[in-house]
């Protein structure tokens, strides 16, 4: 399986943090990654997002040429909220072995997961970062990073 992490793009500040939106600069940092990355995107076959606005905005900016070609759509996922469950989002990914799967994230959950899953530490994404990692089964320590990408 391959997962594909994005951590949302730049943002505005705000409150509550959940409302937070993409800045301009955001945009085009998200517009250019997908633009970069379009092989990848164009092999998804599913798409998670936190529910939060700057990711919502990310993710669909991310897929947006391909929504309707491959029939994607956006299911969001509580627990890719910056404090979200590690755990529960493994079990997430074990329903869906053999799959390309893209998360839209923030830091400090995307940090995290990619720590337990390859046994890294201190994992930072930046804004607007896109990560591909690889694993037969989603279990601690069991992935490889491909590649992190920072799209500036």
């Amino acid at each position: 399986m391959e997962l594909i992490l994005v951590r949302h793009g730049d943002s505005l500040g705000g409150i509550p943090d959940s409302d937070r939106r993409l800045s301009d600069a955001g945009i085009k940092q998200i517009i250019s990654s997908s633009k970069i990355h379009i092989d990848v995107i164009d092999g998804i076959d599913a798409v998670y997002s936190s529910p939060y606005r700057r990711a919502q905005q990310t993710a669909s900016l991310m897929i947006r040429d391909l929504e309707f070609k491959n029939g994607l759509e956006i299911n969001f996922n509580d627990d890719l909220i910056p404090s979200g469950n590690i755990l529960s989002l493994t079990a997430l990914l074990e329903k869906k072995l053999k799959q390309r799967i893209l998360f839209v994230s923030h830091m400090p959950i995307l940090g995290n997961l990619v720590d337990f899953l390859t046994g890294n530490t201190r994992t930072f994404l930046n804004t607007g970062s896109v990560a591909s990692l690889s694993m037969d089964y989603p279990g601690e320590g069991l992935a490889s990073i491909n590649w992190i990408h920072d799209v500036t």
